[in-house]
């Protein structure tokens, strides 16, 4: 690696420098991994208990640092400081107190039921850790999507590498609240890097590999640690439907589609980045949608420069995505698209508008490829069947929202929905449940982390089956013999036929086995 290479930060809104950083050599990588293999030992040593004993230090920090840590996240990202307190830092918060009053009974031993046929074993599930676990967290949630799978891994006992996106490093935030809230010094070590250092840290064989951003980046990694034979954890992109049927509340669900499209400035991966509306309602829903759409503030409006609490939606954070956006939708208006509101950025600046457009095609890169910003198409459709296909025309599935009175026609298209996570009647709503897992399908990844899931994806979930101290062998053990062998396929034949009936005749069969077994030995 170039020692001389440097990373230097922005803020989005203004453009001016933040900081530099330099990138990391092998060596000090190198060290890193030491660290977090001795670190590693230190936590397979401790009880889930004394890491929940951790969590809470965090937490408590974090609830009353909270303003400071959204102000941080908002120089770098460029969003609006509410997005940054209820997306970014109030799903950490939840998921450190949901693990503190589960985390125990999640990981606990699990007794198993164990067969007949091992009569007298006892069968248990071990939750044991991995080993050090190297996460690589995306810009646009550069303090949710880093926390809150570390949360997860160090739980199940395990040592975190972060290396964030190099476009918001948040360069010592997260090094600040561990010392400052005394929680455990190098479960969590972050390298500030590019990918090409990136590449060495995968190199250097991880236990796992979490990753959270773009579907191409994704594969890429995912080629690079199937040679190291690392297991890797994708999630993804997505490109996320809204259905709504003719029975709805149209102010409710308008104002639902319009938080989930624009929250965030729509750089969301479980954004709303395709409206279905049926027919009946479809005129009365886009005309509404528009209507509130421009009553969104943004930057320039005087009442979000006036009073930062005061802004709606930040601006968008990196210009290669603004570049991105701007081209499918040059391009859906080439094919005969329409832009009902908004669809041009503010001159010199990463300020772009909540953007409505209507007359799309699957054909469109507008419709099919992951848009991530402040740009929602809107689609009418006439049956249940046909909402279901058009939904399903894609080929992410990461989350997906449904809105009906008609609360078993919901849950019948929630079921039909190829997707990692369904809300109904109402948007994003299952990030609201530290319980529910997190993950998609197709292009939008694999695995899952957040709720127990989170917490089994980064253990090594062990099968242990104990028996007694005892001097017999067991049936099925050396020397075969033909006699062994019809006597194990009667027994064999009653078992998979149940009933108490046979189960006796096991039994008797079994003792047969037994003193066979002990007769004939090797």
């Amino acid at each position: 690696m170039d020692t001389s290479a440097s990373i230097t930060m922005h803020d989005p809104r203004t453009g001016n420098v933040l900081y530099t950083v330099q990138e990391p050599t092998r060596e000090e990588v190198d060290r890193v991994y030491d660290v977090a293999y001795a670190t590693a030992e230190k936590l397979r040593a401790m009880s889930v208990r004394e890491r929940v004993a951790q969590l809470k230090l965090l937490r408590r920090y974090l609830t009353e640092h909270k303003d400071e840590v959204a102000q941080r996240i908002v120089a770098e990202t460029g969003k609006s400081q509410m997005d940054a307190l209820i997306l970014d830092i109030f799903p950490v918060l939840d998921a450190m107190a949901y693990y503190e009053k589960n985390a125990e009974r999640i990981l606990a031993d699990r007794e198993i039921k164990t067969p007949i046929m091992q009569m007298g074993k006892s069968s248990r599930i071990f939750y044991e850790p991995l080993g050090p676990v190297l996460m690589i967290s995306p810009w646009n949630y550069p303090f949710n999507l880093s926390v809150l799978p570390f949360i997860c891994a160090f739980m199940a006992g395990n040592p975190v590498i972060l290396k964030p996106s190099s476009y918001t490093l948040l360069k010592g935030l997260l090094e600040d609240i561990i010392a400052g809230s005394g929680f455990m010094s190098d479960a969590l070590q972050v390298v500030y890097a590019s990918r090409r250092t990136a590449g060495y840290l995968i190199e250097k064989k991880p236990a796992k590999i979490h990753f959270t951003g773009s579907t191409g980046v994704g594969r890429k990694i995912m080629q690079q640690a199937a040679a190291q034979l690392v297991p890797v954890e994708l999630e993804l992109g997505g490109k996320d439907p809204l259905i709504v049927f003719e029975d709805v509340d149209l102010e409710r669900t308008i104002d639902g589609a319009l938080w989930g499209a624009f929250c965030n400035c729509g750089q969301t991966c479980t954004s709303v980045e395709r409206i279905f509306v049926q027919v009946g309602v479809y005129d009365a829903f886009v005309q509404r949608l528009c209507e509130k759409a421009q009553k969104i503030t943004t930057l320039d409006d005087p009442r979000a420069q006036q009073d930062e609490l005061h802004l709606t939606m930040g601006c968008m954070t990196t210009e290669f995505q603004i570049r991105e956006i701007e081209a499918q939708l040059e391009e859906a208006v080439a094919q005969g698209a329409k832009i009902l509101t908004g669809g041009v950025r503010q001159p010199d600046s990463h300020i772009f508008p909540p953007t409505i457009v209507t007359n799309v095609t699957p054909a469109m890169r507008i419709q099919s490829e992951e848009t991530f910003g402040p740009i929602v198409t809107v689609t009418p459709f006439n049956s249940e069947e046909e909402a279901i296909a058009l939904a399903n025309d894609s080929c992410f599935g990461l989350s997906s929202s449904v809105w009906s009175n008609d609360t078993a026609r919901a849950e019948r298209v929630a079921r039909a929905l190829h997707a990692g996570s369904v809300s109904i009647n109402n948007v994003m709503a299952t990030h609201g449940n530290p319980a529910l897992p997190f993950g998609g399908v197709k292009d939008s990844g694999f695995g899952r982390y957040k709720g127990e899931e989170g917490l089994y994806a980064f253990s090594n979930i062990k099968a242990v089956l104990i028996d007694k101290p005892r001097k017999n062998p067991e049936a099925y053990w050396y020397p075969y013999s033909p006699k062994k062998y019809r006597l194990l396929s009667r027994v064999m034949d009653r078992v998979f036929e149940g009933g108490w009936k046979n189960l006796i005749h096991v039994a008797l069969l079994g003792l047969r086995l037994d003193r066979l077994a002990r007769r004939k030995r090797l």
